[in-house]
């Protein structure tokens, strides 16, 4: 019984010393040893993150609670790590922001102080587009730091009073997408561009891409939507294997398509979009060739319309004359009278041969009509006008003397090469015109690589000395309607009977 009372004192005694020693255990204060902010990518300049890296000797878990003497916490105050946004200021201020540690019964205390920099304020301006291109939106409103401005005719607006910094510019209309763009405002001027979308104001165009003579696919071809200054937009596609094209979202209004192989146009064209969906298959030019029966030589031809014609000059020679004599055939810049000699003549080559008016119409030359190929004819003053309705020539001015500006058609029949001065055409007709230069009336070589003249079967008012050419300049998109001297040396194409 005694040794069973010993026992227990020995053991009471041991438990007291234990839990002596232990309440004895001191209690360490968290340790801060570092803080740190940074500004918070984004749109404000008045963000940022603020952290603090703690420890405890004891291992007790810490809690955290940041202060600040302005300025709000967007995220929670009770973690290592926030998010504090400061106050709009008018002139540079200093804050500061405490961050407390706490083991929950000993705490440590630290501050940052962040400086903000009173604004500066600049303008900013820019255009509303159509997604894609540069088609421009009127009457958008534009939002940015609080201010509004609503587009123009041309799409533009223009903000000022803006502050400096990372903001947003967004653009509403009543139809459209909400268009949002981030932008550096500076002081001075700061250009920012919107793009919106509409299904509402936009049509689905869609079609085929076929050959114009024999009606087959024309597969891998890009289909491009054009901006208004005739610049590439983002609205393009390409067609498939059936030559099947899509292009969702192209802006209402007067479009201009232009269809590529490679780098190579091949077609350009105008539609009115003002529907949700619009059909359009692309016809597709196929060159083809023949043959002249007179001396075998061999031409490329093209359909342009409801017209076939010669996809490059005349070059029938039956004779050849030295410049200096007035009527006859010419071969630019030979000054002979040898056919051989002037067939292999570099110019001969390149860009045929020159006939004076009265030559080119004259009917001894094998086909009862004039000097072009058998089932074939120099073209009339109004097939010329139905070649250049079909290219895009307006309407109104087609009877027009001089330069005619409308549709580019000089620009596409001048050849894609060979024009002097960056000169060249895009040659989406096809017709491949190339400087071939003329004959004067005072027997002067003139023009080439410069420009271009075509002989028409018609005289001008029937006078006996004058007749309708058309002309092509290096430095010009338009399409030229003159009358010159019959006795001039010209080119000539032909047109299928």
């Amino acid at each position: 019984m005694s040794h069973r009372i010993t026992s227990l004192l020995s053991s009471l005694i041991l438990l007291i010393v234990v839990f002596g020693l232990s309440s004895c255990e001191k209690n360490y204060a968290p340790r801060i040893f570092n803080t740190e902010f940074a500004r918070l990518p984004g749109l404000s300049s008045t963000s940022f993150i603020v952290s603090v890296e703690a420890s405890d000797a004891n291992h007790d878990p810490l809690t955290y609670l940041w202060e600040a003497s302005n300025g709000s916490f967007i995220e929670s105050q009770e973690k290592s790590e926030t998010t504090w946004e400061g106050p709009q200021v008018t002139a540079d201020t200093e804050f500061e922001l405490t961050v407390t540690v706490s083991d929950g019964k000993l705490s440590a205390s630290e501050s940052v102080f962040i400086s903000l920099a009173a604004p500066s304020f600049g303008k900013v301006i820019g255009t509303a587009f159509f997604t894609g291109t540069t088609v421009p939106i009127y009457e958008a409103v534009i939002s940015l730091d609080g201010k509004t401005d609503t587009t123009d005719i041309n799409g533009e607006y223009e903000i000022d009073g803006v502050r400096s910094g990372r903001q947003t510019v967004k653009g509403r209309k009543p139809d459209f997408t909400t268009g949002s763009t981030d932008v550096i405002v500076t002081q001075g001027i700061t250009e920012a561009l919107v793009y919106m979308s509409s299904p509402v104001n936009s049509t689905r165009l869609y079609g085929r891409c076929v050959g114009n003579m024999t009606g087959d696919p024309k597969a891998n071809l890009e289909i491009i939507v054009l901006n208004t200054n005739k610049k590439e937009s983002d609205l393009r596609t390409r067609s498939d294997a059936g030559g099947y094209y899509e292009i969702p979202l192209v802006p209402h209004g007067l479009r201009y398509l232009i269809v590529k192989e490679d780098e190579r146009i091949r077609g350009e064209t105008l539609v009115f979009l003002e529907v949700e969906s619009y059909l359009f298959n692309v016809p597709i030019r196929e060159p083809f060739e023949f043959s002249d029966s007179r001396d075998d030589r061999t031409y490329g031809g093209v359909r342009i319309g409801g017209q076939l014609w010669m996809a490059e000059n005349l070059a029938y020679i039956p004779h050849v004359s030295p410049p200096e004599i007035q009527g006859g055939i010419w071969v630019f810049d030979y000054s002979g009278s040898n056919v051989s000699e002037a067939k292999q003549h570099e110019n001969y080559g390149l860009y045929g041969c020159l006939y004076d008016w009265h030559t080119a119409m004259a009917d001894d030359h094998g086909n009862g009509k004039d000097i072009c190929p058998p089932g074939w004819h120099l073209p009339t003053d109004a097939e010329w006008k139905s070649l250049e309705l079909t290219l895009g020539l307006d309407y109104i001015e087609l009877d027009s003397v001089g330069w005619r500006l409308s549709g580019d058609v000089g620009r596409k029949l001048k050849a894609s090469s060979g024009w002097e001065n960056e000169g060249n055409g895009s040659n989406s007709g096809s017709f491949s015109a190339l400087p071939g230069g003329n004959r004067s009336s005072t027997g002067s070589f003139l023009g080439v690589p410069g420009y271009a003249n075509f002989w028409m079967a018609t005289a001008w008012k029937e006078d006996e000395l004058y007749a309708w050419r058309r002309y092509l300049y290096h430095n010009r998109d338009a399409i030229g309607r003159y009358s010159d001297f019959k006795t001039t040396g010209s080119s000539v194409r032909c047109v299928k009977d």
